[in-house]
């Protein structure tokens, strides 16, 4: 196998050399579609191993291609909203498809930092995850249905922070969409979380938590559709889901069905400056 991986390296970097391949002008802006990283596991049954090996496939020529190709290189470099603090350095992607199942990932790999590798190592474990889930339901599931979508997007890019979004949906009798946040504060290099934001002597998650509370009340008082499950919500996370959006707000996101039916999507809430800045570091 691993020849053959070799050989189909060298192809391909005899075929850019000599043939350069043109970029499409949106090469850089898919960077943030979707999401992947597939642990290889033994396959039990002649599907199986065709699934991994479709996988192997296009993981393996997905990262080729940006690796010998200098106009795929020139167009990472232009990708829009990455700082010096943070690079792109390949990319990672998965698709795969047999009628019964459906799966489509990609996900930068970042680098140009310590903070960046370990959040595109966060993210490598976190979307090994949801493939090898995926992966076991479709083997379980026989002829039922089963699909996952992964995409990824820049959501805050100042001076201070820097966040990555990864989304994804799950799909079998429904819908099912969840996300996770992963932030560098570039005045530190390093990664944070919502804890690593408040002092240890303060009880910040009861604090947030009263605001998410006092706000649910007020859109269901508002708005009739406005279905909440306030008697189920005892407290945020304290790792809970957030960004800062353009105003420099504290933004915190509930995943689908988490404190709401899923009709009513994935939920988020706007923290006044106010309600929380003395209890910052």
């Amino acid at each position: 196998m691993r020849c053959k991986m070799d050989q189909f390296d060298e192809m391909l970097k005899k075929r850019a050399a000599e043939e350069p391949f043109p970029i499409p002008q949106d090469y850089a802006g898919r960077v943030f579609q979707t999401c992947a990283g597939l642990e290889e596991t033994k396959p039990r049954s002649r599907r199986s191993h065709r699934w991994a090996a479709c996988a192997a496939a296009a993981l393996a020529l997905f990262i080729a291609v940006p690796n010998v190709s200098p106009a795929a290189a020139a167009a990472m470099a232009e990708v829009p909203l990455l700082g010096a603090i943070v690079e792109i350095i390949t990319f990672r992607s998965y698709t795969y498809d047999d009628g019964h199942g459906a799966a489509n990932v990609t996900v930068p790999e970042l680098g140009g930092s310590g903070a960046a590798e370990e959040i595109s190592q966060q993210v490598r474990e976190y979307t090994d995850r949801l493939i090898a889930r995926f992966e076991e339901d479709c083997k379980t599931l026989g002829t039922g249905y089963e699909a996952l979508d992964v995409s990824s997007t820049v959501v805050t890019d100042t001076e201070q922070w820097f966040t990555l979004r990864v989304d994804a949906v799950q799909t079998q009798a429904g819908a099912y969409q969840f996300s996770r946040f992963y932030h560098i504060d570039k005045t530190t290099g390093e990664t944070v979380s919502l804890r690593d934001l408040f002092r240890k002597d303060t009880d910040y998650v009861a604090v947030l938590s009263a605001q998410v509370r006092q706000q649910m009340d007020a859109r269901m008082a508002e708005n009739q559709e406005a279905d909440y499950f306030p008697e189920n919500f005892a407290d945020i996370d304290p790792e809970q889901n957030f960004y800062w959006n353009e105003a420099g707000d504290l933004v915190l996101v509930f995943d689908e069905y988490a404190i709401a039916p899923g009709s009513m999507g994935m939920q988020e809430f706007t923290i006044p400056a106010n309600v929380y800045e003395a209890l910052l570091k």
